[in-house]
């Protein structure tokens, strides 16, 4: 007998990098600032839907130059020797695809190789993208909305407030530091925004979840967006399905961070209990 053939094992589909470098960067408040990249590999950039995401890549910390991998069938290769960039998952607040310019919000918050990159970054400095991938596919035409975060999850609700119709109603809690990190909230839809200041009193998170769990729902189909510390993700998410009884695939809820965690995935769903 002869032995049967191996099936080929499937290639990893080899993302395009995109090289960029600064064009300029805002403060928008005292702990978020936004960073704008230009550069031609942008050109045929296209993001998807809502809340999409890309990775980004920065020089190592202490580095100007930025070293990036190839892409072989184990997925990123580096050369011994060479200075590793530092990676991480952004969801883009904006791209013009006529002047080339990318927008990406960094909340700064004190520690960490990408918020201090974004704290000291100014024109000129190199970087790299790849993707857009995921997002948040809802519908259009839902009764309401119940949109929720933390400061991490501004620049994604804010892609999502564009998309609304003038026709959506949505209830927006936003949990922040203080009032002076709130933004402007620019959207066609009739929202009801309300600001949560922890003030340095409480846990991240804290407040959130204890507005969720006092908001009053309207009747009818609903969709939900809720993205924060990955433990408290996991109880609003339990939250809304088990107690409030909606329907799992009308909860979008993303871990965006985790306590304790330098570098959490980009794929946490908050569905594990």
């Amino acid at each position: 007998m002869t032995a049967p053939e191996q099936q080929a094992r499937p290639q990893r589909p080899r993302p395009q990098l995109r090289t960029v470098r600064v064009c300029r960067v805002e403060r928008i408040t005292p702990h978020m600032v936004r960073v704008v990249f230009t550069g031609d590999d942008l050109a045929g950039f296209q993001p998807q839907v809502p809340g999409h995401h890309l990775k980004l890549f920065l020089p190592a910390p202490g580095q100007d130059q930025l070293f990036l991998p190839t892409f072989g069938p184990n997925g990123a290769e580096y050369p011994e020797g060479q200075e590793r960039p530092t990676v991480r998952t952004y969801t883009p607040r904006r791209f013009d695809a006529e002047r080339l310019e990318l927008e990406i919000d960094f909340v700064l918050h004190g520690t960490g190789p990408a918020s201090t990159w974004a704290e000291h970054a100014k024109p000129g400095d190199p970087a790299a993208v790849a993707g857009p991938g995921g997002g948040y596919r809802a519908s259009l035409e839902a009764d309401w909305y119940l949109i929720a975060g933390d400061e991490s999850a501004l620049p994604a609700i804010g892609t999502i407030l564009d998309a609304l119709p003038a026709t959506a109603r949505a209830q927006v809690y936003l949990e922040i530091g203080d009032a002076h990190d709130e933004q402007p909230l620019v959207s066609a839809a009739k929202l009801e925004v309300t600001w949560l200041h922890r003030r340095g009193e409480r846990a991240p998170g804290e407040l959130l979840e204890s507005a969720i769990r006092a908001a009053q729902l309207q009747p009818g189909d609903g969709q939900v967006f809720v993205a924060c510390e990955a433990g408290v993700v996991r109880r609003i998410r339990k939250h809304l399905i088990e107690e409030r009884g909606l329907d799992r695939a009308s909860v979008h809820t993303r871990g965006y961070w985790k306590r304790g965690e330098a570098n959490h995935p980009d794929h946490d769903m908050g569905e594990d209990a």
